[in-house]
């Protein structure tokens, strides 16, 4: 059976109902393996409510964004209250029921609209927050969501994100003068060499990078299939293909996926499956 790596982002405290990446692709009959390239801490902000209180836009590109942001409102939930486990209840923070979830929608400025990436998002913020966006991205990216925003957002934008982020919505709005950004979550970095350096990866086709920090974070094992020049680097989009160049990859090597989501990316390999099943069915004529 032909087998596949994908980077996986570990975030305990959130539980994600849609599809796996791996029951994806067991789907089309492929197997794969997965390597923990990070581990989603959340940020505690100081006076959350002060900071976006003015903000005409609030602004996720990510689920962890929502579920971070949905943390710290639980947290103010609880401030003078003993023995309260946030407006979570201790439990994972997508998976609040609709009265909770409707609690942490109501702190929120009146007025605000909210602007998100992909359908993935939008729905994180309905179960987090019992919010609807205003906005939703056609394209799955930052950039394309930040050049968006710039056409039809005026007043102060508060970009709700992760400590450390591609940049890409940051280069789509330079120009624009009222954009500030809020951490509220972080990506602990997870040592991959020492956890999966020994392991024999020598049966693997391909590899799927799932963001640009995890493709940074695999680059020697990237390094170590290239040696053979078969095994493909799979991209979930332009913000990952980017890093990825960046750390080194040859951009002969990297396989973007049209749709910037798991099943994109699923798509992509099945294309890629298909064409080399067809070359090798020449080569054998």
């Amino acid at each position: 059976m032909v087998k596949y790596i994908y980077t996986y982002i570990e975030n305990g405290q959130m539980y994600d109902k849609s599809p796996s990446f791996a029951g994806l692709l067991a789907k089309e009959g492929l197997s794969c393996e997965k390597i923990v390239t990070g581990r989603i801490g959340y940020i505690c902000v100081e006076n959350l409510l002060e900071k976006i209180k003015d903000a005409q836009w609030l602004v996720f590109t990510s689920k962890n964004a929502v579920a971070g942001f949905a943390y710290n409102m639980g947290e103010m939930a609880c401030e003078g209250e003993l023995n309260c486990d946030g407006a979570l209840n201790g439990d994972s923070v997508m998976d609040c029921d609709s009265d909770r979830a409707a609690s942490v929608g109501r702190e929120l400025p009146a007025r605000v609209k909210i602007a998100v990436v992909g359908k993935k998002t939008q729905e994180a913020l309905r179960t987090a927050c019992g919010r609807e966006a205003d906005f939703v991205s056609l394209q799955a990216t930052g950039l394309e969501l930040g050049k968006s925003l710039m056409n039809i957002s005026a007043g102060k934008i508060v970009y709700l994100c992760a400590e450390v982020t591609s940049g890409s919505l940051e280069e789509a709005m330079k120009d624009y003068g009222e954009l500030v950004k809020i951490p509220v979550y972080r990506n602990v970095y997870v040592d991959t060499y020492a956890e999966y350096g020994m392991k024999d990866y020598s049966d693997v086709s391909g590899i799927a990078v799932t963001s640009g920090i995890s493709g940074e974070r695999i680059k020697w094992l990237i390094d170590r299939l290239g040696e053979s020049g078969e095994v493909s680097v799979y991209s979930i989009g332009p913000a990952c293909s980017k890093k990825l160049v960046e750390a080194g990859v040859p951009e002969g090597r990297i396989i973007e996926a049209c749709e910037h989501s798991y099943s994109g990316l699923v798509d992509v390999i099945k294309k890629s499956v298909g064409s080399r099943k067809r070359e090798l069915d020449v080569e054998a004529e």
